[in-house]
């Protein structure tokens, strides 16, 4: 009778120490591979990557160095997507859609930041436009690059993805994808519930 007694004190002991980390390893699971478990009902206005993209993968440069992980400090990140200067009024729509939701966060505001990427890491290609958006870090990348990691397939069309927007969260998951054109109220919806959500940037 003792011995059942041990045993059964053993499995429940085993169950305390294994359900946080079945939990754990659950949640890790579905967020970055559980697409067919996401909810048609849900209220992201942004489309959802699961599994999330790649920012180290990039392979990103600002000012012909190499832009990292590192180069986010911890925040959440604004990824805009644009030509070398960012010189047509669609792409300068976006990086005005982007600073006001940006803008709008408030106290919120510094732990996000904001990124344009393009094919070049010069920024001096557009200067009155960077007197607009001084926050604005500008970096470069090679096409392939970009576009593999954000999943491009061989099979379809392998365009980089001018005046489209993205979320990063702190640990480099490009998490959230927002269309050309997008309404920059969507982003700030989306960006308030993860920083209410977040314990980490």
């Amino acid at each position: 009778m003792k011995r059942v007694k041990n045993a059964k004190s053993r499995w429940q002991l085993a169950l305390v120490i294994l359900m946080p980390s079945l939990a754990m390893g659950l949640a890790w699971y579905f967020y970055f591979f559980g697409t067919q478990f996401v909810p048609d009902g849900r209220t992201n206005k942004g489309e959802l990557l699961l599994p999330p993209a790649s920012f180290q993968s990039m392979m990103l440069e600002k000012n012909n160095e190499m832009f990292d992980l590192q180069g986010l400090e911890g925040h959440w990140g604004i990824l805009v997507f644009g030509d070398e200067s960012c010189s047509d009024q669609a792409c300068q729509e976006t990086l005005y859609q982007t600073r006001q939701a940006h803008l709008a966060l408030g106290r919120d505001s510094d732990r996000v930041v904001r990124l344009f990427i393009s094919s070049s890491s010069n920024p001096e290609l557009n200067k009155p436009l960077l007197s607009e958006h001084p926050d604005l870090i500008w970096l470069g990348s090679r096409k392939e690059s970009v576009l593999n990691a954000l999943g491009k397939n061989p099979g379809e069309k392998r365009e980089w993805p001018t005046n489209g927007f993205y979320i990063v969260d702190p640990l480099g998951n490009i998490m959230m994808k927002y269309q050309p054109g997008q309404y920059g109220g969507d982003l700030l919806k989306d960006l308030r519930k993860l920083l209410k959500a977040s314990n980490i940037g």
